[in-house]
């Protein structure tokens, strides 16, 4: 029987130097309906005035928590705000992405019904500073994208079948879009700070091993894209994708055989990207050729042309 008590939710928001878009982010929180909640902010080493107006805003605020950090990146972060959070469910939220007003109480009701579930997630829109919209993320992935036209969709959650191998395959899941169990976030670890990057990808793939995961393609967050939010360090990411791929590689396979096929291309993505953002043109466009040959696909066509014409 489903239990009548109200499911409390644990909201963690890592903040470094986002004074701009704090007031939306938590704006979007407090248009959250039908939820108990708790909202903790890890301040990690902000210089902007960021760190004065949450401390300003606990003083009106009773469900405000503040946590300081100290230059420790947003995986830590959300590990250091996750040791004080009291809620059974976890919602991430990046301090510059915002949630559609009925976001929580959809995420919170799916999980209270299945609790086999450790992990679920949205859909989301890509936007720009002038709050334009971009994509949605489910469009961008294109295996994804067939999963999700070869099932029954109503927007409703529904659950992800084969999801570590699935989730291998293309890291479908932005973080401010996800709700996990606290117990099962404890269980795995949190975010691995000793990976060099990546530690989002790793952390669901995790979550998928210990239990099931659900998702909506309705879209119930926006995710800005601005310059510098994220530094972008190709080698490391590749390191990264590595050790992680090795950590998984057989709970995915035994899923779907052909899962190395496609991190494999994902990593040869990564190289043409690292070729083009050193302007290495000759070498991009070997690149793009090799990873369409070996790891075909539409938009790997694509980025084969336009390299092509550029030439």
């Amino acid at each position: 029987m489903i239990s009548l008590q109200q499911p409390f939710i644990s909201i963690i928001i890592p903040n470094y130097n986002c004074l701009d878009f704090l007031p939306a982010c938590l704006n979007s929180i407090d248009e959250q309906v039908g939820v108990e909640k708790e909202v903790i902010i890890i301040d990690d080493g902000s210089t902007d005035g960021s760190l004065e107006y949450i401390q300003e805003l606990m003083n009106t605020r009773t469900d405000l928590i503040l946590v300081r950090g100290h230059r420790v990146g947003p995986g830590a972060a959300r590990n250091l705000g996750v040791e004080v959070a009291t809620g059974d469910y976890l919602a991430f939220l990046d301090a510059d992405d915002t949630w559609t007003a009925d976001k929580l109480s959809k995420q919170v009701r799916f999980m209270a019904q299945h609790p086999e579930v450790s992990l679920s997630f949205t859909n989301y829109e890509h936007i720009n500073s002038a709050q334009e919209l971009i994509i949605p993320c489910f469009d961008y992935w294109p295996e994804f994208q067939q999963y999700v036209k070869n099932r029954e969709d109503n927007g409703e959650y529904q659950r992800l079948i084969d999801a570590t191998s699935i989730l291998f395959k293309e890291n479908i899941v932005g973080t401010s879009s996800v709700m996990c169990r606290r117990d099962a976030y404890l269980d795995v670890g949190g975010f691995d700070t000793t990976l060099p990057s990546a530690s989002d990808w790793d952390l669901w793939l995790k979550l998928s091993e210990v239990g099931e995961v659900g998702f909506t393609s309705a879209i119930q967050m926006y995710y800005l894209m601005r310059e510098g939010s994220v530094s972008s360090n190709i080698p490391k990411r590749i390191e990264a994708m590595k050790i992680i791929a090795e950590r998984h590689m057989s709970e995915a396979s035994a899923q779907c055989p052909d899962v190395k096929r496609f991190v494999d291309g994902r990593l040869m993505d990564a190289y043409c990207e690292y070729a083009n953002e050193h302007k290495n043109y000759a070498q991009r466009t070997f690149k793009h050729l090799e990873t369409f040959i070996c790891y075909p696909s539409m938009k790997r066509f694509k980025a084969m042309v336009k390299t092509a014409m550029v030439m």
